[in-house]
């Protein structure tokens, strides 16, 4: 049995024992083999109203049809403020345009896993969720888990279970769920972190409605900058997840009471930042990006009883 002289010995040995997990998930990360979703290619083109399917607005009495609605981030909902107009609902994946269609309009584009992985969920109801018929397809590239999905499908060809490689077929392109008609047909695409393992507790707290779902519910995930991320790995194929993320700027951080190692952290290690120094911390501090993806977290002196905003840009 071994013997700590004091609580800073064992938070210094668990200290070193992360940053070696760390280094140890870092050195045994694969290339994350990315493609594209669908055969639509013009993501990388100078023209996104090729790629992105636009949104149906009304603003200040003129309807549009904008595309930039179909791209990730704060990109719907305009209000006019006194800086300018504003974007007021966050958009959490990309909306793409099909590039084939019958006689009838019907989209036929086949959409692929966008790298290997396991499919871990498959919603064939297309009144379940707002996604309609959608497909969650977990990744783990040696950094912790995270979680490509593919939702308004027609159909569903895979299972959960399923072990997948770069570019199979998973489904069809498709209009199902709330808001889509067959016009606006379109792949949503998100790759997301997984927020909480324990999700369906917190989840009970808050909702009436039975979750569908499980851990693969929409509330549950949170979406990276996907668009953002294929146009770096065509500049640089051995980037990793961790690389990319570290990349953003931080826009905002809170500080959340010290209850343990957040679960966000044990999930993925690589968050952490100066953890030699989590002695009696009574806090951690989050940095977020505009989005809302933790960018690194770390102890802090402040005492708080519950999470509150300690910085914006």
């Amino acid at each position: 049995m071994i013997f700590f002289h004091s609580r800073r010995s064992l938070i210094l040995l668990l200290a070193c024992c992360w940053t070696l997990l760390s280094l140890n998930l870092y050195a045994q990360h694969k290339r994350i083999d990315l493609v594209l979703a669908t055969p639509n290619k013009e993501i990388f083109g100078p023209d996104g109203s090729k790629f992105y399917m636009y949104t149906d607005r009304t603003f200040e009495g003129k309807p549009s049809k904008p595309w930039e609605g179909g791209k990730y981030g704060y990109v719907r909902n305009p209000k006019r403020t006194s800086s300018g107009i504003l974007y007021s609902k966050f958009h959490e994946g990309i909306d793409i345009k099909p590039v084939s269609r019958d006689s009838r309009g019907v989209p036929l584009d086949k959409i692929r896993s966008i790298s290997h992985g396991k499919v871990v969920h498959t919603s064939k109801s297309a009144g379940a969720s707002n996604y309609g018929r959608y497909v969650v397809i977990e990744h783990d590239w040696g950094y912790g888990k995270f979680y490509s999905l593919y939702a308004h499908l027609a159909d569903i060809s895979c299972t959960n279970g399923q072990i997948v490689r770069s570019g199979t077929s998973i489904g069809t392109l498709g209009y199902t769920g709330d808001g889509i008609n067959k016009t606006r047909a379109h792949l949503h695409l998100e790759l997301n972190l997984m927020i909480s393992k324990k999700f369906g507790s917190w989840y009970r707290k808050h909702y009436v409605s039975p979750n569908k779902h499980g851990l693969y519910n929409g509330i549950n995930l949170a979406g990276i900058d996907i668009a953002n991320l294929y146009k770096e790995y065509r500049r640089n194929p051995l980037i990793s997840l961790p690389e990319f993320i570290a990349k953003t700027e931080t826009y905002w951080k809170i500080l959340v009471p010290n209850k343990g190692i957040p679960l966000i952290m044990k999930s993925y290690p690589w968050l952490a930042s100066r953890l030699s120094e989590a002695v009696n911390n009574p806090s951690w501090e989050i940095s977020m990006s505009p989005s809302g993806i933790p960018l690194k977290i770390e102890p802090n002196d402040k005492k708080v009883n519950s999470p509150i905003i300690s910085w914006v840009k």
